[in-house]
């Protein structure tokens, strides 16, 4: 799982049953592990064990479709 799309539904599990403190590790390491990397924008694909992997065979475009990192209900 390395689609912020996928991990927003990886998020809202804990938060339906009352771990915000699980989830919101799990937002820190995820979307601040891209803002770390220096992200201007959250990705199409971030794959923490290797950040500069790209939908697109190279590390000059990481997203063509930032909305699709737009799922995130805030809490």
């Amino acid at each position: 799982m390395v689609t912020p799309y996928m991990f927003h539904h990886y998020v809202q599990a804990p938060i339906n049953v009352g771990r915000k403190a699980q989830a919101l590790d799990v937002l820190r390491a995820y979307w601040g592990g891209m803002a770390n990397e220096g992200a201007d924008t959250f990705r199409e694909l971030y794959n923490p064990e290797n950040p500069n992997e790209s939908p697109y065979g190279g590390t000059i475009v990481l997203s063509y479709c930032h909305v699709w990192s737009c799922a995130l209900h805030i809490f």
